[in-house]
């Protein structure tokens, strides 16, 4: 009499490994991330730290960021969407983008004037701070005390595919609310920022931020908007009313509170 010989299953999955690549993917689930621990009491700074690879294993020495909730952007208004989060979504991007068509500083949701986009924020009643244009290396003692005392920037940079800072000749610029920062245990200086394409809070190094800023010397027709024209600045992005080396510096004025980790 013949027997069948029936196998013996495979083991269960590990579904705190699952949870953890799964928390990585989508915010459905819950974070259970195996690194970064120091934030796991915030979600959204452990994912983003681990994503960016940063304080993997040892906590920072210093990490101090206004919270501001995340809008995405519709069509090349990256721009307004950096005032919109500022201010906490009070004024949307499509205001600030038709006060802006009607002062003559953009055609579809391009801005490329540093100059012109402080102009916008200033011209907000729901604005009560005060902010200035700052020309230079982003990557200065002087910005850098600045964002320990809590001001915010919001900074023209070439996005890479990730979002990230890149250096594309300004031909992918695009811009960048950055609320805070954060130092590691070696004594590496980043930016925590937001951005129109993505929910996720940037982590980037200053130095990284402040190369891709002082690179931004080209305009380049995007391949989305192939026939439209575009309105630049006199000088172009790179003269002294563009983007090139400048960026904006709000001192106060701006929504959410502030997590703090010391």
């Amino acid at each position: 009499m013949s027997h069948e010989i029936i196998p013996i299953p495979p083991p269960a999955p590990d579904f705190a490994a699952v949870t953890a690549f799964r928390s990585c993917a989508s915010p459905k689930y819950t974070v259970a991330l195996p690194e970064c621990l120091w934030a796991s009491a915030d979600p959204e700074v452990q994912k983003s730290c681990f994503l960016a690879r940063v304080c993997q294993h040892r906590a920072p020495r210093e990490c101090v960021f206004h919270r501001v909730a995340p809008i995405l952007q519709e069509g090349p208004t990256c721009g307004f969407v950096t005032i919109s989060m500022l201010l906490g979504g009070v004024r949307t991007a499509d205001q600030l983008f038709q006060e802006a068509k009607a002062k003559g500083f953009t055609a579809l949701g391009e801005m490329f004037s540093a100059a012109n986009l402080m102009d916008i924020l200033q011209s907000q009643v729901q604005f009560s701070g005060s902010c200035h244009l700052f020309v230079g290396d982003l990557n200065c003692d002087e910005i850098r005390e600045a964002l320990k005392r809590g001001v915010c920037l919001i900074v023209p940079y070439d996005s890479d595919v990730n979002h990230s800072p890149c250096l594309r000749r300004g031909h992918k610029a695009h811009w960048a609310l950055i609320t805070g920062y954060l130092i590691d245990d070696d004594g590496q200086f980043y930016v925590i920022a937001r951005q129109g394409k993505s929910r996720l809070l940037g982590i980037w190094p200053l130095s990284v931020l402040a190369e891709s800023n002082a690179n931004l010397t080209e305009f380049a027709q995007p391949k989305q908007h192939p026939e439209a024209n575009f309105i630049l600045p006199e000088g172009g992005i790179a003269g002294p009313k563009g983007l090139c080396r400048r960026s904006i510096v709000i001192s106060d004025g701006f929504a959410g509170d502030k997590f703090i980790f010391h």
